[in-house]
């Protein structure tokens, strides 16, 4: 049986797949809450199905880039949970993640907030970093699609110029679920790893405490 776990998008999934069925997902909004609620939510998911956890034999978690507790908090989650089971542990990256939840075959933009008011574009295997616009700007009005996850501002700003250049941007519920995507690609192009790291855009900002114990 296969978990896949997602802290690394404003919504969060949780799903089971098993003999090319979705057995059952479960999704929350992201309210840094993860450590409280992976464990349960997950033990809720076996219950309902009447199943073990001794039966999941592959994890798959998304790296990121995404909120730095978040993601951290899922990533730890999914490593510990591999090294428990002896489960096979694979990931992928967000961007990666968006681009098979589009399932499209034709052009495809990836944009994902990088912090501030820079986002980060992925166009086939090249990732930039800078504002909207001027990334954008350098891309020709031929026929793309968009898919994204940033802020408001930010999306606003893409609708104005998708509608401009006659984009199609594709919405939340045009994309396939986590289950879903996993049913559509499976493991294609990954490899097992022994330890995921989460993946950021940025360097996160931490401040050091004054307290010289927690240094």
């Amino acid at each position: 049986m296969i978990l896949a776990i997602n802290s690394a998008q404003r919504t969060h999934e949780l799903a089971l797949v098993q003999s090319n069925k979705v057995l059952l997902e479960k999704s929350w909004p992201d309210a840094k809450d993860d450590i409280e609620k992976l464990t349960p939510t997950l033990k809720g998911m076996l219950d309902e199905l009447g199943l073990d956890k001794k039966e999941i034999t592959q994890i798959l978690v998304i790296s990121g880039p995404g909120s730095f507790t978040s993601l951290r908090t899922g990533v730890a989650f999914a490593n510990a949970l591999a090294v428990g089971l002896n489960a096979k542990l694979y990931s992928l990256d967000t961007f990666e993640l968006l681009r098979r939840k589009a399932a499209l075959a034709s052009p495809l933009l990836v944009i994902l907030n990088a912090g501030g008011l820079d986002v980060a574009i992925r166009h086939e295997h090249e990732t930039h970093i800078g504002h909207l616009s001027t990334l954008l700007g350098k891309f020709p009005h031929k026929k793309f699609s968009v898919v994204s996850e940033c802020n408001e501002t930010q999306e606003e700003e893409l609708h104005g110029i998708c509608l401009e250049k006659k984009w199609k941007q594709i919405k939340g519920h045009e994309l396939q679920t986590l289950g879903e995507t996993i049913l559509t690609f499976n493991f294609h192009g990954l490899q097992p790893a022994k330890f995921v790291e989460p993946i950021y855009i940025k360097a996160p900002i931490i401040t050091k405490s004054s307290n010289k114990w927690k240094q």
